[in-house]
């Protein structure tokens, strides 16, 4: 009996350190699974790496072009020069990463023209760290609009990729990053709130007295904390050049086809030769065992990503079909507890698939993340999105007697009449959100 016992734990304990591996390896983005998958290669002599073509070909045509500048170059005066390419540079840099951000706009199509003006002056307002470098006050004042609506789009600029992205302080840059790990330490947050000095200086036995916290949790919060560090223009700009999707949904011949998208990362093989050598040598049992595990591991991981991106994608057709035909302007709330449900996994397996990854439609191409929208819970028991919340509100504005517009306690009790349960400040907070006046000021305005 103790040794079934004992057997079975075992078992249980193999078992969930595969998963955590395949966890890892489902969150991570194209960019990130490819460099982790070279890094991997580099520690383990049994993984065979092959580029893919394009890539190939692509760094020819650079290293040839390198050459082709210094020799060019070479024939001016380089101390008067190298102050003007810095200069260059840094703009190129900046250009990049504007059109980096603007390219994930289309994600967001319900935009009036003024939040678009709104979002590209914040998005050029940026730092060298991405953080914003202006105030919202005087953005405001700038477009002549509430402070609440510079708010609002700041918020959307926020979902934006690299996580952290309009950032006002280092403060704001952790929590926002904390917001997207469902992972982050229990009392991270507390931490970066009240007590980022202690944390900066690893006051580790202050903090563990203040919060009565074993010190190594204290210790595990502060190196969690400790690692986040703001993007610079520059540092990881070819690891982010532009949006490229993850997988691709067309239709062809009245059918969805699903195909994922992995010609531009690397492609992973066993070294069969290699696998001889060390399988035959008896002074390398342990390493040859140790390193096939690890490379089968790596391989499992990629197909198991691979499966659960298309089993998610497959919901996704059978979930939100309008939006594959009409655009963002068709979608249905949807949570990630409902696709989990669906998918018979915990909601946390479903944030780290749509984390940092992308879907081309023929629509365009659009975050997953962006497609788990919110709602309203109707007399029906349904939800209605946001978005057609908005949509509606918009269009009893625009029908209303000007002369005697209708107030947020009406719009209120029209829209509940409708079936849609929403409280006068939702109504404010939305139709503020539209940049559309209050009814005084729509009649006196």
């Amino acid at each position: 009996m103790q040794m079934t016992i004992k057997t079975s734990q075992k078992v249980t304990q193999i078992l969930s350190a595969q998963l955590v591996h395949n966890l890892e390896i489902l969150q991570y983005s194209a960019t990130e699974l490819e460099q982790y998958i070279y890094e991997r290669a580099t520690e383990n002599p049994l993984l065979v790496v092959n580029d893919a073509k394009e890539k190939t070909q692509y760094e020819e045509i650079m290293q040839l072009a390198n050459c082709s500048v210094h020799h060019f170059s070479s024939s001016y005066d380089r101390s008067s020069s190298n102050q003007f390419n810095m200069i260059e540079m840094k703009l190129a840099e900046k250009e990049n990463y504007e059109q980096f951000l603007l390219e994930q706009l289309p994600m967001h199509q319900n935009l009036s023209s003024i939040d678009l003006r709104i979002l590209k002056f914040l998005i050029q307002s940026l730092d060298d760290r991405l953080f914003l470098d202006v105030e919202l006050e005087i953005v405001a004042d700038k477009f002549q609009t509430s402070y609440s609506h510079v708010e609002a789009i700041l918020d959307l600029l926020q979902t934006f990729e690299p996580i952290g992205v309009g950032a006002r302080s280092y403060q704001e840059f952790l929590l926002i990053q904390l917001d997207n790990d469902q992972f982050a330490p229990k009392m991270a947050s507390t931490f970066i709130r009240s007590d980022l000095e202690l944390v900066a200086t690893q006051a580790i036995k202050q903090l563990s007295k203040k919060y009565k916290m074993p010190l190594q949790d204290v210790i595990e919060t502060v190196h969690y904390i400790k690692k986040m560090k703001p993007i610079l223009m520059g540092d990881k700009l070819e690891s982010i050049p532009y949006v490229m999707p993850d997988i691709e949904v067309k239709a062809i011949a009245g059918e969805w086809v699903i195909q994922l998208t992995r010609h531009h990362l690397p492609i992973v093989s066993i070294d069969e030769s290699y696998v001889a050598l060390l399988k035959n040598d008896p002074n390398y049992q342990t390493y040859y065992r140790d390193s096939m595990k690890d490379a089968l591991a790596l391989l499992q991981g990629i197909e198991q990503r691979d499966k659960t991106l298309y089993e998610l994608t497959r919901l996704l057709l059978q979930q939100q079909e309008n939006f594959f035909t009409k655009g963002l302007e068709a979608i249905k709330p949807m949570r990630l507890k409902d696709l989990a449900d669906l998918l018979a996994v915990h909601e946390s397996t479903i944030s780290r698939a749509i984390r940092g990854k992308y879907i081309q439609t023929p629509k365009g191409i659009y975050a997953l993340q962006s497609l788990f929208t919110k709602g309203l819970l109707n007399s029906s028991g349904k939800m209605d999105s946001i978005m057609y919340i908005k949509k509606r509100l918009q269009k009893l504005i625009e029908t209303e007697d000007k002369r005697n517009p209708l107030a947020d306690q009406q719009l209120t009790n029209i829209l509940c009449e409708e079936g849609i349960q929403i409280s006068r400040r939702t109504v404010a907070k939305y139709r503020e959100e539209l940049n559309i006046l209050s009814s005084y000021n729509r009649a006196y305005g």
